[in-house]
This record gives C-alpha cells, sequence and structure tokens, in this order.
C-alpha cells in the first residue's frame, strides 16, 4: 500500500516537468503570489472540494493502477480534493504551485495524525519521500504557509471590528434642483378658500380635498349652514413666485439576515428641501412632482419619511421603515410584518415606473394613488406566488400605535387601508395586477373628508396595472383606479351639519420607457397622469407629464434630467399650465 502512495507521489512529481499548465512556472510575469492567488480562486473557472472516499470521483476506474493510490490518500489523510461535478480530472496537466497545494493539506493532515496517534505511523521510507517533497517545493510551500498566516491575521482584525455578523449596510444620496412655473398665468390655492359674505374658511373645513375637487364643488346639504350657495372660489398665487430650490435625500439600509432566507429591514432617511408643491400645493395628487423632497416648509416629505422637513439643508433623520419578511413554509409565500411597512413594497409594483432615484420623480407616476392612499404605518402582507399567478394582501394601520380609545387609531381602528392583488403573468414580458384597496370606520372620516366629520363611512377602490416589455429594453405600462367614497355627516363653520354624500374618483397613468438608450443602463421615460379626481364636481382635469433620460456614469452615479409640465392644476380648469425642469443625480453606496 505504501509503495502505492510513493508511486503516485513521484509520478505527480515527474508529471511537473514533462506536462505544461495554465499556471506554469515559466510565466515570467507573474510572481509565486500572484500564480498562488490565482490558485486559491478556483484554477480560473473551477472550484474543488473535499472527498471522504474514492468512490465519490466518478472519472476513477477502480480497476486502475492509481485507484489504490488515492483511495490510500483519501482514507489514510484524508487530502484529495475534487471538483463540484464529483470527477477528479486525473489526466488534466498539474502545475507546481497546485501540487504544492496538495502536498501542503496532506502535510498538514499527516501532522495533525502523528500529534494525535490515530493513525499507523509512516515508515522511514515515507519520511525520507516526505521530506525529498518538502525540500523539492519549499519555495511553495513558504509562499501557501505565508499566505495562510496573513490571511489568519486578517481574518481575526475583521472579526475584531466587524459591525455584524449578519448586518450588511448599502445607502443612497439624492440630489436634486427644480424650478419653474406658470410663465405669467396664476394658480388658484387649494388651501384657503372663501365664502360669499368674505370669510376665509380651511378647506379642512369644508369637508374635501380641493385637489380633487377642483373649484366647482357646491356646499353640501343646507347651504344656509355656510351662509351662501355659492361656489368657493380660492385666492390666486402667482404664477411666477416659485423658487429654483436645492433638494436632498439620504438613505441608509440596514439589511440583515438570521437564517439566509429573511430580511430584517430597519431604514434611517432624511430629507431637505421643497418642491414646486410648497407654492402651488395639491398637484399631483398631493404626492409631489419630486417624491424625494419635502412639500410645504415643516410638513412631512411625500415619501412620509421626514417632518419636520427643513429648508436649510438640515435634514432630520427618522427610522422610516422598519420591517421583517421571510419564507413561510415555502419559498413561494413570502410574508412581511413591522412597526412601519410599505404598501408598495408589496402592492402595486412596476418594472417601469416604481422607483424614484431610476425612473420618474413625480409621485404620481410611481403609484396608483387610490390604491396605496395610506402608504404607510404599522402593519403585516404577504406574497403568494403559485404557477403563472401570484397573490399579495397588505393591511395597514396608519395610527397602528395609538391606544386612545376614541375610534381613530390602533389596529383595528380609523386610518386603515387593506388591499389585495392578483397577478397575472400572461408571457414572462407582460404582467396584468387585479387590485382592490378599502377603508373603513365606525367613527371617524375616509381619506376623502374632513378631519371634523363624523359617523360610519367606507372608502372602496379597484385597479388595474399593466406593463408590457415589447422585445429589447422597450416596454410599455399604465394604471387605472376607480372608486367611491361614502362620507358621513361633517360640522359646518357656523355648528351646523350638512351631507357630505357619495362621489365617484378616478386616476389613471400610461407610458413608456426605452432602456440601453444611447449606452448599457441608461434609460429613457414618457408618461401622463391624471391625478384624483371626483368627477361630480372638478370644473377641470389636471394632467401631469414627464419625460426623464437616466444617464448612468458608472454602477453607483447617475445623473437624470427630468422636465414636467402639469396643465388645469388642482382640476381646476381656469389655472394657469405649470413647466418645471428637475436635474436630479443619485449616487449609490
Amino acid at each position: 500500500m505504501k509503495k502505492f502512495v510513493l508511486m503516485g507521489a513521484l509520478a505527480a512529481t515527474l508529471s511537473l516537468s514533462l506536462v505544461p499548465s495554465a499556471f506554469a512556472e515559466g510565466n515570467a510575469a507573474s510572481s509565486d503570489s500572484t500564480v498562488i492567488d490565482q490558485y486559491s480562486k478556483g484554477l480560473g473557472a473551477d472550484s474543488v472540494s473535499q472527498v471522504s472516499s474514492v468512490s465519490e470521483l466518478t472519472d476513477v476506474d477502480p480497476n486502475s493502477w492509481a485507484f489504490q493510490a488515492l483511495k490510500s490518500l483519501v482514507e489514510r489523510y484524508g487530502c484529495i480534493e475534487g471538483y463540484p461535478n464529483k470527477k477528479y480530472l486525473g489526466n488534466r496537466p498539474l502545475s507546481r504551485y497546485e501540487f504544492a497545494a496538495g502536498l501542503n493539506a496532506c502535510l498538514d493532515k499527516i501532522g495533525e495524525q502523528i500529534a494525535a496517534a490515530v493513525a499507523p505511523l509512516a515508515t522511514k521510507e515515507d519520511l525520507a519521500a516526505l521530506q525529498r517533497l518538502q525540500e523539492e517545493f519549499k519555495n511553495e510551500l513558504a509562499v501557501l504557509r505565508g499566505r495562510v498566516d496573513s490571511l489568519e491575521a486578517r481574518t481575526k482584525e475583521l472579526e475584531a471590528n466587524q459591525f455584524s455578523t449578519t448586518t450588511k449596510l448599502d445607502g443612497s444620496v439624492v440630489m436634486a434642483v427644480q424650478g419653474g412655473g406658470t410663465g405669467g398665468g396664476v394658480i388658484t390655492s387649494p388651501n384657503l378658500v372663501t365664502n360669499a359674505a368674505g370669510q376665509t374658511v380651511s378647506t379642512s373645513v369644508l369637508g374635501y380635498n380641493p385637489a380633487v375637487f377642483g373649484n366647482n364643488l357646491a356646499v353640501f346639504g343646507d347651504p344656509s349652514n355656510l351662509g351662501t350657495d355659492q361656489l368657493f372660489v380660492g385666492p390666486s398665487v402667482d404664477g411666477t413666485g416659485a423658487n429654483t430650490t436645492f433638494i436632498g435625500r439620504t438613505t441608509l439600509n440596514f439589511r440583515s439576515s438570521f437564517t439566509g432566507n429573511d430580511e430584517l429591514l430597519v431604514r434611517m432617511r432624511g430629507v431637505t428641501g421643497q418642491d414646486i408643491s410648497g407654492t402651488f400645493p395639491g398637484i399631483a395628487s398631493n404626492l409631489g412632482t419630486a417624491f424625494y423632497a419635502g412639500g410645504q416648509t415643516g410638513t412631512t416629505s411625500f415619501d412620509q419619511s421626514t417632518t419636520p422637513v427643513n429648508t436649510n439643508g438640515n435634514a432630520t433623520v427618522s427610522f422610516d421603515k422598519v420591517r421583517y419578511t421571510t419564507p413561510l413554509f415555502s419559498e413561494n409565500l413570502r410574508i412581511f410584518v413591522g412597526p412601519r411597512i410599505d404598501i408598495y413594497e408589496i402592492i402595486d409594483t412596476n418594472s417601469f415606473a416604481n422607483n424614484e432615484e431610476v425612473d420618474f420623480s413625480n409621485g404620481l407616476m410611481l403609484n396608483n394613488p387610490l390604491i396605496t392612499f395610506i402608504a404607510n404605518g404599522p402593519g403585516a402582507g404577504f406574497d403568494w406566488n403559485f404557477g403563472i399567478l401570484s397573490l399579495r394582501g397588505v393591511y395597514i394601520a396608519g395610527q397602528g400605535g395609538n391606544s386612545n380609545g376614541q375610534g381613530f387609531g390602533g389596529l383595528t381602528g380609523s386610518n386603515s387601508l387593506y388591499a389585495a392583488e392578483l397577478e397575472w403573468r400572461i408571457v414572462p414580458e407582460a404582467k396584468l395586477k387585479l387590485q382592490y384597496s378599502g377603508f373603513s370606520t365606525q367613527q371617524a372620516a375616509t381619506q376623502f373628508a374632513p378631519p371634523n366629520a363624523f359617523g360610519p363611512s367606507q372608502t372602496n377602490t379597484f385597479g388595474v396595472n399593466a406593463e408590457w416589455a415589447l422585445g429589447g429594453a422597450f416596454g410599455l405600462f399604465g394604471r387605472y383606479g376607480t372608486g367611491t367614497a361614502n362620507n358621513p355627516v361633517a360640522t359646518a363653520p357656523n355648528g351646523g351639519q350638512y351631507q357630505i354624500g357619495n362621489f365617484t374618483l378616478t386616476t389613471w397613468q400610461a407610458g413608456i420607457s426605452v432602456g440601453d438608450l444611447f449606452g448599457i443602463g441608461n434609460q429613457l421615460g414618457l408618461s401622463v397622469a391624471q391625478p384624483i379626481r371626483a368627477t361630480n364636481f372638478a370644473s377641470g382635469t389636471e394632467l401631469d407629464y414627464e419625460l426623464y433620460y437616466n444617464f448612468r456614469l458608472n454602477d453607483r452615479i447617475t445623473v437624470t434630467p427630468d422636465i414636467q409640465v402639469i396643465t388645469s392644476p388642482n382640476n381646476i380648469s381656469g389655472n394657469s399650465t405649470i413647466t418645471l425642469g428637475t436635474l436630479r443625480a443619485v449616487f449609490n453606496f
């Protein structure tokens, strides 16, 4: 048996001087360390793994002269490796570096066995052969041992200073400059309206969102409750009065995995700077022409991450997303749960219009506002894939942490949303999603009624989300939403009551996307969308147009010029058209 071992070793040694190799020492341009590094990375294309029995190697013939030699090395010393496909590839050329690595492994195993006295001791002939081999390959062995020592030292340093064994950090910075206006026209402000008596009244008292209803809303119920039966007309804002602004948003994501298939995401985010909605509020369904910005000073940012939004460059940082996702029973079913989840991570995703750092800046273009009108909060959801279909559901309690038992807040109180989506992957390139979103409460108003409303209310909305990649990098996409809001009685300014009633809401979007335009990774997108509109009351129809070109400087930096045009802002026919431009830069790390 020992003769077979020595014969195998000597045969391998002789082969070094007779057979060329991909890592032959004749390459004078490569140092020993560089060549060993190539070998350590898997011999160029393949990697090796330890075998416990030579019978695992499917290409070694049991009748071969080499079988017994390999069997002895595996069983006695445990230092023969095979490729992942269970092959030994004994006829493949062998370099001195590869042989040195295998010899080093055998020497280490023999040393361990001798020290532990767990195997028969080697004979003089064995030791003499090993000494000759050590002398022959001392340079290569020295390189290997030096690399091992260096790796051990670096490993200890990393272990001593690492942040976490389970957590990875990534992030992004969005910087944008935005400016525009009407070129001389005026915009009716949706914040305050005046009645016929000249009284200025907050729209929250009137009982409607002016960005939805426009200025063509008569008083519900008995007009005498408000002292007039005339339409409410808001004060005008100079369309040239908007400043050019600088916007910044910084995001840090801490992603932890405990099983390899799950993820705990903790996100920190801060926003500074306003988009043009600070001057012309209500446009784009109150989602902002730059979703990563803030609206009016001091209010929450459009992505609901930061309050207040400062305008002096300082950003208030908050933990705006904390959620855990993991497979349940199988990889086809994943659940989401957390004190702060985003509905658009589960419902209403779209390959071409869903990420304000990559595609459209206007928040209206990113999601269907009737399906995702409560975008985040405490809640849970699931994503179940079966065949060509996927079923998703989510429940978000917007004030789920509120313990005041007055009908508003808590996990089952008002300001909560439940939504479902069925996705049909018609072909790999085309997807169709059917959606439902609902909101109900017993003691407070829906999202489309004033804070002083009371009594039971219900909102039901339905949506369609479609996308089609037509080949290459060209794609079509669109969304449509409609619904009804059954609102309760509200209190009028003089203490009386009026019935808000029922009304129909609609919104839609359509667009195209062209990828790899003028360069790999670049993307152009064009979309037009109608914000939420009450078909019963609005005098006009706001349309938002957006065109962008995402230019990828490298894998980490993109620059995106963006042009938007908004006609009949706030669904008011007399409002002047707004034109604005945005230059966005995104840094990923």
